[in-house]
């Protein structure tokens, strides 16, 4: 039993707090010496809330991925509709702030917000993890909250064009930042991986990770490759490359929302009383 539970439960509930009557013989005054002594008066229970009280619910985890699907399929239905727009129009480029692929736009703000989303949820599983799992929880989240600082900042761009030139990669690595990331996912995945799966909504959370990797790293370096042989970041073709990357990154974002919402358990999250499904135990 937690310190928790075991706070919670009343003296009359708890065996280890059991109440025992005071005996005061002046009260007792000329009772017969063999009288039993009066039953001690039992507690009234707390006052309960009346049934369907209003709590404080912050939000509900249906109604976010919800939100968050529609606006991805805004996004992606946006750069697809002006990629189609523009067959046939010289000249005719995508709009920067609804083009996937950009670095600084509406896209890159929205997989930010949902990777700093996902890192909040998985420091809140960490804090109600087992002591001896905690630090993966808390490795996973910061990693999440790296990425969403690097959607941004773009470093990653930097770090490509760095070892681009310095080793002279090429095809399929052509960004050749894919490389030590992929690198990181493979350590991240073999520390976190055994512990991730024994949560309920493990396997959600894994099919979010595998969509988001097929965009951000598969379709990233096949992207690489048409780049090096056209070198047109505005032809029809590269668009819709790079409109299918971003989507994929977008869906595996929601995707692993819906699987950690799982894992934090609850009908919603509240300012207090969360509840947190804990397999681990």
């Amino acid at each position: 039993m937690t310190a928790q539970h075991h706070l919670a439960r009343s003296a009359d509930e708890d065996p280890a707090t059991e109440v025992i009557p005071r005996f005061d013989e002046r009260e007792a005054g000329a009772a017969p010496t063999g009288a039993r002594a009066p039953a001690p008066a039992e507690h009234s229970p707390a006052a309960q809330p009346p049934a369907g009280a209003p709590h404080l619910a912050l939000l509900r985890p249906s109604r976010v991925v919800v939100a968050a699907g529609v606006i991805a399929a805004l996004l992606a239905t946006a750069h697809f509709g002006a990629a189609v727009y523009g067959v046939g129009r010289p000249g005719f480029e995508i709009p920067a702030p609804i083009r996937l692929g950009n670095e600084l736009n509406i896209s890159t703000w929205f997989s930010s917000a949902m990777h700093l989303a996902n890192a909040a949820i998985l420091a809140l599983i960490a804090a109600n993890s087992v002591r001896r799992e905690r630090w993966r929880w808390i490795l996973l989240s910061l990693a999440c909250a790296v990425v969403a600082m690097d959607e941004t900042a773009a470093n990653h761009e930097q770090v490509s064009w760095v070892i681009h030139t310095t080793f002279g990669t090429s095809g399929l690595l052509t960004y050749a930042w894919i490389i030590p990331a992929s690198v990181l996912v493979l350590v991240l995945a073999a520390l976190c991986l055994p512990m991730l799966l024994r949560r309920p909504g493990s396997w959600i959370v894994v099919a979010g990770a595998a969509v988001f990797l097929l965009g951000a790293v598969g379709l990233e370096a096949v992207g690489g490759l048409v780049f090096e042989q056209t070198g047109d970041v505005h032809a029809f073709g590269y668009n819709l490359l790079a409109g299918a990357e971003e989507t994929c990154e977008m869906a595996g974002l929601v995707i692993a929302m819906a699987g950690l919402l799982r894992m934090a358990g609850g009908s919603g999250l509240r300012i207090a009383g969360t509840t947190f499904v804990d397999g681990s135990r």
